[in-house]
């Protein structure tokens, strides 16, 4: 098997018609309740409302009839623009699947909006927001994006092309307003708001991770507004250089619960919507005073717009557009896809969100539904994919209609196993001490907003296994109980103008393996899809989960709340409820995709076999030959999304079980035989950084590229003052290589010339692919050995551009200053030093190496760990990498439940506290060695993600009065085919994870799901 790239000889796979058409189906069904997020008139008569499933309603005579105008796409659109009566934009963009690449939409009408037309070829990132001074010039902001890291972009040329512009500081912007002259005012979901003027950037207000933005408005006059969550209104009569907060005179509760959406200003007059939408707020003068409006409705509204002082028009969730006659007294409805949901989700995470769940509920049944995530990561960076974004795109694909964050509640890494009085007490510091009371209302809010007749929601595990899945399940039944209770936050009564609502069900999704009241089997084909649940979630499991792994078989729910009789209760989600298609909160009932079930069960059955080879690929990992020599058969004829994710599945396993080159095989095949499907973005990703990475070229060079090990001088062995302890299993490790071309160059040479090769071969079908930071390091690396310096440049000074803060310049910094050898890297440095005489592994840490070494503390992001002390030591010899760990027990984790026996390889250390190693000898910052060792010796290794790396490497622990210490040796000629010599450097990631506690780190940004490119420099001495 040559290692260079091969081209599978096998055709293009081709799609059954049924499936396209169920695409188009869905697209259609989901049109009528689709969420709007933005409105314009032209004049009293003529107006547009755009929002997401690529939906355009026109009216010509006010609103007294609307029309949906084709769009030609399926994605969201977020704001319209017109510089004249002919002449408009619709922006938007989807975030792909599987690739999780941000795409942008951009729509342009001549005629006045009887017609639009998508400008192809932008390659610009999913855009929020738009505005056009003229028919030629408009500014629109995004996203920040691999290659446009800061989100601003600017035509010209109406909107043919883009240009990114430069601003210091990136943020996830979401709204801007034209500033007299060519500047624009920018808001960002991070809530930082700011203006950018011939070419100055200022921000006027900082970015606050618990409070959200989302809308920035601006009149001729200069009168300006900003709106956002918690009653978030400010104004200023400066233009955004000075802002005057307004949120405390709100009335009633509005300035804590009721989250501001959209706003309009014309000079003293302020119209503010959001959610609920039972009201809207205006002010008429300025904001010093308001008053409020009864809508008529519940569920949100998202924008706002007057065409003169008394005519307006307002949309929002379910394809509700609102007018007013009056300046905005009085509203009445125009048009709506539905009036309440039928189902509402409440989940922590879009990880936790059971998709097989909402494909047949919402999808296939056609049940309203909208889902809100208590909740965000705790840690984030504004230049990445937003969080939020990945999850709205996923549950529209599930046929959601509507999604919502409470941003307030920041959640703790899953790995850090933290219990409910510790995440409580994080809450509290963003909810001034009244999270629980905080969650609750807001919850008890949303169920009066939505309505629904049934829940679902987390599993409360009575073991405390999962404390954060507990505490949501508790604010949900809680939440419940009031939500139909009168006297329970009456203030939502009174100034929110809702009602009391009786949830009749709520449900809980178990873990796997668990059997409950309801189970829906992931394989079971619904007619209205005409696919399985399984295969319609599969898309958005890709938005919401960073591996691939399988389908569930099925999904289970416990029944935690009926309000019915009894006999109705764990039949089904719905029984006892009568929902009617085409009613207030289900769509309706439409044809069949397909009619021909015998069809259906024939490829069902063809599934089932593919998901059996998968399955014994996976028992058999080193048996993947076979299943390349018979790709054109598992793949040929497999319908939608199946064909490529079985390839990909397959090569994963392969990967997995430490056949590598075989994975990239099977990719490869991969990407000639469906070079469109998003997938292959990822598959793409893989290759790149698989053929570019010195890791895996010294790992899998040649069959035979094995070192024997050195033997261990005898000073490191174990003694007797610790018979406890054992040596790790020196197993030879499996070495799987590819068969030798029989060419004289070195082994690191054939694959970065691979590497070089693909990326100039992939560069321009998949430029948004070579971007991702990660790929771009390890192609510049691959590139340089090459020859191809210049390129190489190129890839690293874009990543320069990403601004000062951003973890990715400091990378892309360092390798300048480290390849001309002038100057100071930006980033942590650690330097290794060099020893004539080993330690002596007994986990004392009392040898004279250690008292030459510098010790590097490792500290929590908040610095909020100085009870629980650690520091990390580091040296080496000609043979090996030595460190030494001395840590003090962190309060809330566990020492007494120290394992028995002799150790194993890859042991589980997920409830343990343990520090972890990453050794990135290529300073790719992609693929890494991952070295893992508990506070009693155990440990745990991985390189490029694969568990079968087996490296030489010896351990021992001691733990002496409530501090543990650990001392190892890793043979060097695993870690580096090529041993470092004096001056070399490597990038290091030292971090520990105080399971029950906390976690700690060397480098900032760190995350306990390891953010390589926070990594700091090891330099050998």
């Amino acid at each position: 098997m040559d290692i260079r790239h091969r081209r599978a000889s096998v055709s293009i796979a081709s799609i059954v018609a049924i499936f396209f058409a169920s695409s188009v189906w869905a697209a259609a069904s989901y049109s009528g309740d689709a969420s709007l997020h933005d409105v314009h008139f032209q004049n009293p008569h003529t107006g547009f409302a755009v929002g997401d499933h690529g939906v355009i309603w026109s009216t010509r005579d006010g609103g007294s009839h609307w029309e949906q105008i084709p769009s030609g796409v399926d994605v969201s659109l977020q704001a319209i623009s017109f510089a004249d009566d002919q002449r408009g934009w619709i922006v938007g963009g989807q975030i792909t699947p599987y690739s999780r690449i941000s795409r942008g939409v951009v729509l342009r009408t001549i005629d006045g909006g009887r017609s639009w037309r998508e400008i192809s070829n932008l390659g610009v990132p999913c855009l929020h927001d738009a505005a056009f001074a003229d028919a030629n010039h408009g500014f629109a902001v995004a996203d920040p994006s691999p290659i446009y890291p800061t989100g601003l972009f600017e035509t010209r040329d109406g909107g043919r092309s883009w240009r990114p512009l430069a601003i210091d500081k990136p943020h996830p912007w979401r709204s801007l307003a034209l500033l007299p002259g060519r500047g624009v005012l920018l808001s960002a979901a991070d809530g930082a708001t700011a203006w950018f003027d011939e070419g100055v950037y200022r921000e006027s207000i900082p970015a606050d991770q618990n409070r959200r933005t989302h809308q920035v408005a601006l009149d001729l006059q200069g009168a300006t507004a900003v709106v956002g969550d918690a009653g978030l209104v400010m104004t200023s009569t400066d233009r955004g250089i000075s802002w005057t907060s307004r949120t405390s005179n709100l009335p009633g509760v509005t300035g804590r619960q009721f989250d501001a959406h959209g706003v309009s200003i014309s000079g003293d007059r302020i119209t503010i919507v959001g959610s609920p939408g039972s009201l809207t707020l205006t002010s008429h003068d300025g904001g010093a005073n308001w008053e409020t409006s009864p809508t008529g409705i519940r569920t949100p509204l998202h924008a706002v717009t007057f065409v003169n002082s008394t005519n307006g028009w307002a949309v929002g969730s379910l394809g509700t557009i609102l007018t007013t006659h009056d300046g905005g007294a009085s509203w009445f409805a125009q048009r709506r896809g539905g009036e309440q949901a039928a189902l509402f989700g409440a989940f922590r995470s879009g990880q936790k969100l059971p998709c097989e769940a909402f494909s047949r509920l919402s999808a296939a049944e056609g049940y309203l539904t909208a889902v809100e995530i208590i909740g965000r990561p705790e840690t984030s960076s504004a230049i990445e994919l937003q969080y939020t974004d990945q999850i709205r795109a996923a549950c529209l694909q599930l046929g959601i209609s509507d999604v919502d964050y409470a941003a307030s509640f920041p959640l703790p890494s899953d790995k850090l196993g933290l219990d409910g009085r510790k995440i409580v007490e994080l809450w509290d510091q963003a909810n001034d001490g009244a999270a629980l009371k905080r969650a609750e209302e807001r919850m008890v809010r949303q169920l009066r907003t939505w309505r629904p007749q049934v829940v679902l929601t987390e599993y409360a595990d009575p073991r405390g296994t999962d404390a954060t899945g507990y505490l949501i399940n508790q604010i949900v039944l809680s939440a419940v109980e009031k939500a139909a209770d009168s006297n329970a936050y009456p203030d939502q009564l009174e100034s929110l103008r809702l009602t009391p609502w009786l949830v009749k069900k709520v449900f809980a999704a178990l873990p796997k393996g668990q059997d409950g009241a309801i189970t829906i089997t992931g394989t079971q084909i619904a007619p209205q899809l005409a696919m399985s649940f399984n295969e319609h979630a599969t898309a958005s499991r890709s938005l919401l989960h960073n591996d691939e792994a399988p389908a569930p078989a099925a999904i289970s729910f416990e029944l935690n709340r009926n309000a019915l009789q009894s006999e109705f209760g764990d039949r089904d989600f719905f029984s006892g409820i009568p929902l009617d298609s085409g009613g207030v909160s289900r769509r309706a009932e439409r044809s069949l995709a397909s009619s021909n079930l015998d069809e259906l069960r024939r490829l069902a059955q063809r599934r089932h076999n593919v998901q059996r080879i998968v399955a014994s690929a996976r028992l058999r990992p080193n048996g993947g030959a076979a299943w390349i020599a018979q790709l054109g058969d598992l793949t040929s004829d497999l319908p939608g999304d199946t064909g490529p994710q079985t390839l990909y599945q397959l090569a994963m396993h392969q990967h997995a079980g430490g056949n590598g080159p075989m994975a990239a095989e099977v990719l490869s095949a991969m990407v000639d035989r469906f070079p469109d499907h998003p997938l292959t973005e990822k598959a793409v990703a893989w290759l790149l950084t698989f053929y570019g990475s010195r890791e895996v070229a010294d790992r899998f060079a040649t069959a035979d590229s094995t070192a024997e090990a050195a033997p261990l001088a005898a000073e490191i062995h174990p003694t007797a003052v610790t018979p406890a302890a054992a040596f790790l299993p020196i197993d030879k490790p499996s070495q799987p290589g590819l068969v030798s071309t029989g060419q004289a160059v070195s082994i690191g040479r054939n694959y970065s010339r691979t590497a070089a090769e693909l990326a100039q071969e992939y560069s321009r079908r998949y430029p948004h692919v070579i971007a991702r930071p990660e790929v771009a390091f390890t192609v510049s690396r691959a590139l340089s050995s090459e020859g191809s310096g210049r390129t190489s440049e190129n890839l690293l000074h874009r990543l320069v551009g990403r601004g000062e803060n951003d973890p990715w310049s400091a990378c892309a910094q360092s390798e300048f200053v480290l390849g001309r050898n002038v100057g100071i890297p930006p980033k942590s440095i650690a330097m290794c030093l060099r020893v004539t005489s080993p330690p002596k592994l007994d986990g004392r840490l009392d040898d004279e190496t250690w008292r030459h070494c510098k010790p590097f503390e490792l500290n929590s992001p908040k610095r909020d760990d100085s009870k629980w002390p650690a520091a990390v030591f580091l040296a080496y010899d000609r043979e090996y990498l030595y460190f030494a760990i001395r840590a003090k027990h962190a309060p809330g984790s566990n020492y007494t439940n120290k394992p028995s026996g002799q150790r194993k390889r890859d042991a589980d250390l997920a409830k343990r506290d343990r520090f972890e190693l990453f050794l990135d000898i290529d300073r790719d910052y992609a693929s890494f060695h991952h070295l893992a060792v508990d506070w009693c010796g155990w440990t745990n290794e991985s390189s490029f993600g694969d568990p079968t790396w087996d490296p030489q490497w010896y351990v021992q622990a001691d733990d002496i009065a409530g501090i543990w210490t650990v001392e190892g040796a890793i043979l060097l000629t695993d870690l580096a085919k090529t041993p470092p010599a004096s001056g070399d450097t490597w990038s290091i990631g030292l971090q520990r994870i105080a399971t029950g506690s906390g976690f700690q780190a060397w480098t900032i940004p760190s995350d306990p799901d390891v953010t390589p490119a926070g990594f700091g420099l090891l330099r050998f001495q």
